[in-house]
């Protein structure tokens, strides 16, 4: 029994290798600087620039037509220009995806995503059913890449939009086992609730981890 575990085991540790091609979990975080606009019944808000983080989590795997997942949440809080409030408004993805094409030069996803956006003006919140959709393009001879990603569209009278761009540089990109990769774009994210609206745009930088 001893000598069938070691097999097992001794199986099962020269096997990870081929399993991390088809089984993979992508793990990121960014830094954002962002601008912030309120427009509700026809007044505007002026705001200050913020820092703000966002971070997701994504599972993809090798089982046919079983989608992969993807988790995505963003602040968006915000300081009005004199400093009198502050504004709590958060945003969070939860996406099942297919990928439809992927290969050493291009790649591209699609599915659809549950979509909740709150913040505390007027204790506003909504929750969506919209597409997801996103691409890589790799440039031939370094380990470099062009993303985009947008969540949009809407079923009811809320609507919101997540939309990124932006270029990542990755290290160690050959192992089956962990490689991370250093990202940059902009980002811009709106929210229609009722008759307010919230916008959020710039610039982020942030590090993505595979294992």
């Amino acid at each position: 029994m001893k000598k069938k575990i070691c097999a097992a085991v001794v199986a099962s540790v020269i096997s990870m290798p081929s399993m991390a091609d088809f089984l993979g979990v992508y793990a990121g975080i960014d830094y954002r600087t962002m601008s912030t606009s309120h427009t509700a019944n026809g007044m505007s808000g002026e705001f200050k620039d913020s820092n703000n983080l966002s971070g997701y989590v994504a599972l993809e795997h090798f089982v046919p037509l079983i989608p992969n997942a993807k988790l995505k949440y963003s602040d968006l809080g915000s300081e009005y220009n004199d400093g009198s409030i502050n504004t709590d408004s958060s945003a969070m993805n939860a996406i099942l995806y297919y990928q439809l094409f992927d290969n050493d030069l291009f790649e591209f996803d699609f599915g659809v995503a549950y979509t909740k956006v709150e913040t505390d003006f007027n204790n506003l919140s909504t929750e969506l059913g919209q597409a997801y959709g996103a691409a890589k393009v790799h440039i031939p001879g370094v380990n470099m890449h062009a993303f985009t990603e947008v969540t949009a569209g809407s079923l009811s009278d809320d609507n919101a939009t997540d939309a990124e761009i932006g270029l990542a540089y990755t290290f160690n990109p050959d192992s089956n086992l962990l490689n991370f990769a250093v990202r940059a774009g902009y980002r811009y994210q709106d929210a229609e609730i009722n008759n307010f609206k919230q916008e959020n745009k710039g610039v982020f930088a942030g590090l993505e981890v595979h294992f």
